[in-house]
């Protein structure tokens, strides 16, 4: 049923996000870490050594300097204030919220995930409400409420009003460019075939299937970039800081 499917597509965005974030949270803590507790030890180390510090770790102490200031102080507030901007704007004013919600669909790797999702639940109602003997119209207003995203609620709107005036279902959803060409293609099955319910159920178990897939891809391709991502972060960090050492140690040597 939708509620099954809606806890299943959770768990899986859930699970397929769970070690890269995990990753990530990780990489964060430990470049903290190293800017407020190590690199001071490397700063008052290198203060006592007439030694040219390369340009690499000179930024890092800059940076180490700032965190542990009044500049990181102030950016987590100009962060949070942010936030709490978005938030407050997200619900006063609609051209934002519209704004949003179709950078929302557009975004690289989630947008398609998001939109297969809202397909697959949309599909498993209209199919469900159809079978159940729920007029069209009702049934596209009660269809419209399993997501908030402004450019899916609009497009079904105007589907609505479409079919108030008489014009073929798979006809309307073609018009809308938020939704599928496939997604029209199979309404247009339906339509011809009598069996919509089935057509409904069909598209469900169709983008369902797509969603896992998504899931899964997004998963192999996020993993090795967060890897990657925390190899450089911490490998950066330390090359910066040590570079200094191994050039008197190269002077000594010399």
């Amino acid at each position: 049923n939708f509620f099954s499917l809606t806890k299943s597509a959770i768990l899986s965005i859930k699970a397929a996000l769970f070690y890269p974030i995990i990753l990530f949270v990780i990489s964060m803590s430990v470049m903290i870490l190293m800017l407020v507790k190590v690199v001071p030890i490397f700063v008052e180390m290198y203060s006592n050594m007439n030694v040219e510090l390369p340009g690499s770790t000179k930024m890092i102490l800059g940076v180490s300097a700032f965190v542990r200031g009044k500049g990181g102080l102030f950016t987590l507030i100009i962060m949070i204030s942010l936030y709490s901007l978005h938030k407050f704007t997200m619900r006063k004013n609609y051209n934002y919220r519209k704004f949003f919600h179709r950078f929302f669909l557009k975004m690289p790797l989630f947008g398609n995930l998001i939109l297969k999702s809202i397909l697959a639940r949309k599909a498993l109602i209209m199919g469900n409400l159809a079978a159940a003997g729920v007029n069209l119209l009702e049934n596209i207003d009660i269809a419209s409420t399993v997501t908030d995203n402004v450019i899916i609620r609009e497009s079904m709107e105007n589907i609505k009003r479409g079919v108030f005036s008489g014009t073929d279902l798979s006809t309307l959803y073609r018009k809308e460019t938020i939704f599928p060409l496939t997604f029209a293609q199979l309404i247009k099955v339906g339509e011809k075939t009598g069996n919509i319910e089935e057509i409904y159920s069909s598209i469900a178990t169709y983008y369902e299937d797509e969603f896992d897939n998504a899931v899964a891809a997004l998963s192999k391709t996020i993993e090795p970039i967060m890897i990657v991502f925390m190899g450089v972060i911490i490998g950066v960090l330390l090359l910066a800081l040590y570079s200094p050492i191994f050039n008197v140690g190269s002077i000594i040597g010399g």
